[in-house]
């Protein structure tokens, strides 16, 4: 029987020594669910990594071993003994400070097959500047951008950025999930974009783009070093605040479709991706507005959108993945059916509720619960609700999320 780890870095214990944050668990939980489910159903045997503060709260099935993580030491450790007695590995982290980087490091020196990129190759792709400037080598859509020093003075950035006008948007380099992005619409509002940026990096630079206002999407492909097959368009819900907050990640819909610029979409996506020798399941995030398709970023990494895409293919995406990996081609064409929608909401905390917890885990459509970690006065669970049309799939969305609300009230 196949043996395989799958890791994600923060239900793993990559933030064993720091608070957990809980503002984006439930993506890392519910990506690594759904991963977990699709090797599982392929007969493969599941090792991975448990941070100690979840370990009575997991409830994902079935998991044949794991190990409690406790410090960082313990994470890195757990992977490098676990990663020379599988036969597969794969890695769910982000690429901000390295982290995604640094795990794909230890895979590829190890005796397992990593499903998933080589860290130069995940450096380059994470890197958000590195991707603007080959998507414009390549002839294709980007905002306008600059990228200043943290080090810069304040009139000297915001005298370089004049020409893009506000709104801009400020992020950092290599950061995921809408972590440390701002939506400025002045210039007074500019200091707390770049220091949002600044405090989720360890880069010296930022990048302040053009907002381009428009449907922002993203498509879903998997890779080999030669070959990108395109499996879906999908529409993200993005929450881009102007008052002194930095964005968020919330969910989206899969399969979503602009007709008339569908093809434009997938021809981008697989013009630059094809550029960056990457493997695995990748995702690309655009922009659709009046001037046509824009490049935003190269996720080189799972994406929220699997979690939908698991639901409705046709084929196990699991096991399509170890076969573009290892082969270079798909078992047959993916195809989806019907639509999902998803997205991350805000709940009453369930700290010291476990029973609440429990009612909320079990739901059908929570494919992540409120964890009852952290002494907030929130969590966040991650829904989805499955229709034959978008519209049914909204219905099902706004049932089980009234379901998850009354739980916990």
């Amino acid at each position: 029987m196949k043996r395989i780890l799958i890791v994600d870095y923060i239900v793993g214990g990559g933030f064993a020594e720091e608070d957990l944050p809980v503002n984006i668990l439930a993506e890392g939980y519910a990506i690594l669910r759904s991963c977990i489910e699709q090797f599982a159903q392929l007969g493969f045997e599941i090792a991975t990594l448990i941070d100690h503060r979840l370990m009575q709260h997991i409830r994902i099935s079935p998991i044949h071993e794991f190990k409690s993580v406790s410090s960082h030491e313990d994470f890195v450790s757990g992977i490098k003994a676990f990663a020379d007695q599988v036969d597969y590995a794969l890695t769910l982290a982000p690429e901000s400070k390295g982290i995604l980087k640094d795990l794909s490091s230890i895979i590829v020196n190890s005796q397992a097959t990593f499903l998933g990129s080589n860290p130069d190759s995940i450096e380059q792709a994470g890197d958000k500047l590195k991707a603007m400037n080959l998507a414009k080598e390549l002839g294709l859509n980007i905002p306008a951008t600059f990228s200043p020093s943290y080090n810069d003075s304040f009139d000297n950035i915001l005298n370089e950025v004049d020409v893009l006008g506000f709104p801009l948007i400020v992020k950092p380099i290599d950061g995921v999930g809408c972590q440390g992005l701002t939506k400025v619409t002045n210039p007074k509002d500019l200091g707390f974009g770049l220091q949002a940026a600044h405090a989720v990096t360890s880069m010296d630079n930022c990048i302040i783009q053009e907002f381009i206002e428009g449907t922002p999407i993203s498509t879903s492909l998997l890779v080999n070093d030669d070959k990108v097959v395109p499996i879906s368009i999908n529409h993200q819900n993005l929450r881009l605040d102007s008052m002194k907050k930095s964005g968020d990640y919330l969910g989206g819909e899969v399969p979503y479709s602009i007709p008339k610029y569908n093809e434009e979409i997938i021809k981008t996506s697989i013009k630059l991706v094809e550029q960056m020798n990457l493997n695995g399941f990748i995702g690309v995030d655009l922009v659709v507005g009046e001037d046509g398709v824009f490049v935003i970023e190269v996720n080189p990494r799972v994406t929220v959108p699997f979690i939908a895409i698991n639901e409705l293919a046709n084929r196990n995406v699991a096991k399509e993945l170890v076969e573009i990996v290892e082969k270079g081609k798909l078992t047959g064409e993916i195809k989806l059916n019907g639509s999902a929608t998803f997205s991350k909401i805000t709940v009453p905390s369930t700290f010291n509720k476990i029973a609440r917890f429990e009612q909320a885990a079990i739901i059908d459509g929570v494919l992540s619960p409120p964890f009852p970690v952290g002494n907030n006065s929130h969590s966040y669970a991650l829904l989805m609700g499955l229709g034959a049309t978008i519209e049914m799939a909204r219905k099902n969305f706004r049932n089980i999320k009234n379901e998850v609300l009354q739980n916990l009230s």
